[in-house]
Parts: structure tokens; C-alpha cells; sequence
């Protein structure tokens, strides 16, 4: 992880103070496709929360996706923006819309309209507000009658929300012809089915956990690389928590110099965490990002890139037979990383390489095929870490189909969860997105501040735009931190879950992100997490 892609998270983070409104005005909001699936426009309306006309500055973010499926974000159309409105060209799909909002007595959320389902199609005009709300209401219900069918007992106060819901957006469709009054009405809608949403979510979570009881081998994991510059506390803290560890592999830095890798760090690593008895994984054995790109690799062909990954996973994964039991395979090449500018198929191609030849050095390792922003918004500005692109992009959803259609051979699926403006209905939607691929899924990176201030001791200094409840403190991380471990846990198809980093010491990444404060002394998040493990290995 690199403060480059930070920035990316920044930017669909602050989506409502209209910084990726102005870049896309400013690159012209090209089209993107061709020009034949394209019918006819949509026009959307979208308000603030007092009824008045958003600004043209504050829409460009705003992104069309897929109605059905797997909800991929589309490349912006041509579109006109103008206070309030936006009149774009819509493809002969339904499509559903996606912003972030500022709902007042929850957070800053980004919100999905999709009609239920059913989409939206060209010589529509449609109200945003009204539509995230009524979207939002439609899930809920939806994950209220599933709770019913499995006999979960909910809390009472789950029900009178999505009550209150239902009459505040009926009050707000009797006020539609005016703003002012409809507006504010469907907003409140959209807070209580929020909160009904997030309870929901977390009593379902609950109940399967009290059910099944404590899950043998599930990895409570964090990165180590704090180790041993940070000394032996670090290493006592961190086995307090954690059972599961992660090894830096990162191709640059490893090898700076061909031909001469630096295993001593990772070998001190490793061996220290054997003595703790955590078990390790490594990471990434391939990155096509620029730390994961030595310098002296520039300008190679790709097969010269092939053969000196080969060469460099089978010398690793040798090495370290039966010592490391998991990998990170590939990072990010869903079109995310790519500084040799491969081709989708040769990305392809190189993910069966790095999966093949870690199979071939320990038969035994459990390969983990890697992805970042899972929800895919730069796929609709055609955006990475390095910038516009000039292609078309895929999502991680899009990226595992090819592999997964191509035969390639992995154990389980990676996913990257720094999205702090995901309701935590929202995020275990993507959850279920990703385990309809038939994969068991490990979270491999995710983290969320303590602190809204600036964090100079961080790779990114600037904490998230986004909130969750609340501006960001010791609490509301632990809050967090509790109710996403919680549906993690419960969720059958996540094995294992990966914080980044354990300590705000100098180097991590997440600003305020980690689990202890600088001075090593535990944050509330330590101990709330603690708490829940030892009451889960105690269920039933």
C-alpha cells in the first residue's frame, strides 16, 4: 500500500465537496463507449437536505452502474451538469445511480438507486433524493423478511424505524411538487432506513454467530511491519490480538538491485512469529503498482516480465515451504495497478503465472488472488491511482469473472476494505457480491481512523472526508471496528481478516488507522476487539 492510491480513496471519500466534479468537468466529461448503445438521456435531480438545488460542482461524481448482477459501474456517459441536474446519455441497460450524500444523523454515506432492481431507463426524470431512499427502504425490507423467514428475533426499535421510514417517504412523494417540503421528508426516510439497515445487519450477525459458535482456524490477522523496529512490545501486543500476520514481499524494495533479494527482514519476521505461534502470510508475491515494479525491470518485454516473476515466485515460495501458509498471489490487477501497461489479457496471463507457480514451489499454500477498491467507482471516471486512463477499465468483480472463466487455478478471494462511507448494510452487500463467485474470501487490508486531525506520521496524512456517525475518534473507530469484525465473522464465506497496521508509530498507512497509539499504549479499539474474540471462542 502507497500513498498514491490513498489519494484515489480520498477523492470517492470527499465525492460532496465536488473534487472529482471539477476534474471530470475539467477533462471535458467525455464519452465513454461507443456511441452505438447509446439510446437517449435521463435527467436526475438531485437536492440538499434543505430542499435547494445541489450544485453542478458537487454531481460530477455522481456514476451510473449496472442494475442487475454484479452492479459494475459504468464509464460516464456524456452528460450535461447544471445546479440541481443532470441530463446524461443512458445505455439501452437499466442503470442505477450512485452518490455520495451527507444525511444528517448518520453520516457521509455514498447512497445506490436502482428502483428495486428493475433500474432506470432513457426519458426518465427522476428526483435522487427520493430514489436513495426509496432504494434504501426496498433492501431493507427485503433483509427484514429474509431475518423473519430464519426466525431471527429483532429488537423492536429495528421495526418502529422502518415504520417511521415508510411514512416519511409517503409524506414526502404527497409533498413532491415541492422541493422544500418533500425533500427533507425523504432524507429523514433515508436516516431511519440507514439505521434500520446497519441494526439489521448486525442482529442477523449476531444470531448466526450464537448459532453456529466459535469458527476453528478463522485468521484474525494485521500486517507486521512494524517489527522489529518497534521492538518486543509491539510483538507482545500484537499476540494479544492477533493469530494470523503478514510478511512485506514488495517486489522494489525487496530486490532493489537484481539478482540480490533481501530476505533477513522477513526471515527475522518470520521467525519471531513462529516463536509466538501466528501463523504468516506473504504479500504480494506480484504487483504491477510501482512499489511492486523494480526500477531496473523498466522497459522489459512481457515476457521478460513473465519469466522474472516466475523466477522470483518460485525462489520465494521455496524458500519458505511450509513455514509461510498463505500468499498474496497477485495485487490489484483488475486494471488498477499496471505500470508496465499490460493488456487485460496479459494481466490475465500473468495472474495463472503467479498462481501456477506458487502452486508448483508448496502444492500446500493457499493462494489469494487480491483486490482493492471494491466497489469500483473508478471504473466510471476511468481513473487509477496513476490518473486518467485511456482504455476502459474493469472492476474487481469483472477482473475475477476472466479468471475464474479462464480456468485459472486459486484458493480464495482478496478484498480491500478502506471504505469508511459504506453503511455497513452496504458493505455486507459487497460481501455477498463477492462470495456469489464460489470463492471463500479473506479481507486482506482495511482500516478507519481514531481521529479526524492531521496524522503527520502517516503515508497519507489527511483522514477521510467521510464519517460514520460521527467525526472520527477512539469510539466511533472502535464502533466500527466491532460491527465489521461482527459481520465478517458471521459471514460463511470470510476466513480471515487483515488490519492496516497495528501501531500510529511512523511509516503506517492509515492516518490514526491503527490499533495502538504512538506511544504502543492501546487504543479502545484494542480492547473491544479483544472482547469479542474472547466471547466468540466462548458461544454457546
Amino acid at each position: 500500500m502507497k500513498t498514491t492510491r490513498r489519494r484515489f480513496l480520498q477523492y470517492t471519500a470527499a465525492a460532496w465537496a465536488g473534487d472529482l466534479a471539477c476534474r471530470s468537468r475539467a477533462a471535458g466529461i467525455a464519452r465513454m463507449g461507443s456511441p452505438d448503445v447509446v439510446t437517449s438521456h435521463l435527467t436526475v435531480r438531485c437536492y440538499t437536505a434543505k430542499g435547494e438545488p445541489l450544485l453542478a460542482s458537487a454531481l460530477g461524481a455522481l456514476f451510473l452502474f449496472e442494475a442487475a448482477g454484479d452492479r459494475n459501474s459504468l464509464p460516464h456517459p456524456k452528460r450535461e451538469l447544471s445546479d440541481g441536474a443532470v441530463r446524461t446519455e443512458v445505455p439501452q441497460q437499466s442503470v442505477g445511480f450512485s452518490h455520495a450524500m451527507a444525511v444528517e444523523g448518520f453520516g457521509n454515506v455514498r447512497m445506490y438507486a436502482d428502483a428495486e432492481g428493475r433500474g432506470y431507463r432513457s426519458g426518465q426524470e427522476v428526483i435522487l433524493n427520493r430514489e436513495f431512499a426509496a432504494s434504501r427502504l426496498a433492501v431493507v425490507d427485503s433483509v427484514l423478511a429474509q431475518a423473519r423467514t430464519d426466525a431471527i428475533s429483532l429488537p423492536d426499535a429495528i421495526l418502529t424505524r422502518v415504520q417511521k421510514a415508510k411514512t416519511l417517504l409517503r409524506q414526502g412523494d404527497a409533498s413532491r411538487p415541492e422541493p422544500r417540503k418533500a425533500v427533507p421528508l425523504w432524507m429523514q426516510s433515508l436516516r431511519e432506513s440507514l439505521w434500520a439497515g446497519e441494526e439489521l445487519v448486525l442482529a442477523r450477525a449476531r444470531h448466526a454467530i450464537a448459532r453456529r459458535g466459535p469458527r476453528k482456524g478463522f485468521l484474525f490477522g494485521c500486517n507486521f511491519f512494524g517489527y522489529p523496529a518497534q521492538g518486543e512490545a509491539y510483538a507482545q501486543r500484537f499476540a494479544e490480538l492477533f493469530n494470523f500476520a503478514t510478511l512485506p514481499l514488495y517486489w522494489r524494495s525487496f530486490e532493489p538491485e537484481e539478482g540480490k533479494p533481501r530476505f533477513a527482514r522477513v526471515d527475522e519476521m518470520l521467525g519471531r512469529l513462529e516463536k509466538l505461534g501466528i501463523a504468516a502470510k506473504g504479500h504480494p508475491l506480484c504487483w504491477f503498482h510501482e512499489a511492486g515494479c523494480p526500477t531496473w525491470m523498466a522497459g522489459k518485454s512481457f515476457e521478460q516480465w513473465r519469466q522474472r516473476y516466475r523466477q522470483r515466485i518460485t525462489e520465494i515460495v521455496t524458500r519458505y515451504r511450509g513455514r509461510i501458509p498463505v500468499y498474496d498471489v497477485i495485487n490489484e490487477a483488475h486494471d488498477w495497478g499496471n505500470d508496465p501497461h499490460f493488456s487485460q489479457e496479459q494481466l490475465l496471463e500473468m495472474t495463472r503465472i503467479a498462481a501456477d507457480a506458487t502452486h508448483a514451489a508448496d502444492p500446500k499454500a493457499v493462494r489469494v488472488v487480491n483486490n482493492c477498491c471494491l466497489f469500483g467507482e473508478y471504473v466510471a471516471s476511468q481513473t487509477t491511482y496513476k490518473g486518467k486512463q485511456p482504455r476502459p477499465l474493469r472492476s474487481p468483480l469483472q477482473y475475477l469473472r476472466s479468471v475464474l472463466q479462464a480456468g485459472v487455478q486459486f484458493d480464495a478471494i482478496g478484498l480491500q476494505v478502506y471504505y469508511p462511507e459504506h453503511d455497513m448494510l452496504e458493505i455486507s452487500r459487497m460481501l455477498d457480491r463477492f462470495a456469489a463467485l464460489g470463492k471463500p474470501l479473506h479481507v486482506t487490508e482495511l482500516g478507519v481512523s481514531s481521529s479526524d486531525e492531521r496524522d503527520e506520521n502517516a503515508h497519507g496524512k489527511e483522514p477521510s472526508k467521510a464519517y460514520w456517525h460521527a467525526p472520527w475518534s477512539e469510539t466511533i473507530q472502535a464502533d466500527w471496528i466491532e460491527q465489521f469484525y461482527t459481520v465478517c465473522y458471521a459471514h460463511p464465506a470470510v476466513q480471515a481478516v487483515t488490519w492496516w497496521d497495528f501501531a500510529d508509530a511512523g511509516g503506517h498507512f492509515w492516518p490514526h488507522g491503527g490499533f495502538l497509539r504512538p506511544d504502543r499504549q492501546p487504543k479502545e479499539s484494542f480492547g473491544r476487539l479483544q472482547r469479542l474474540l474472547r466471547q466468540w471462542s466462548q458461544t454457546r
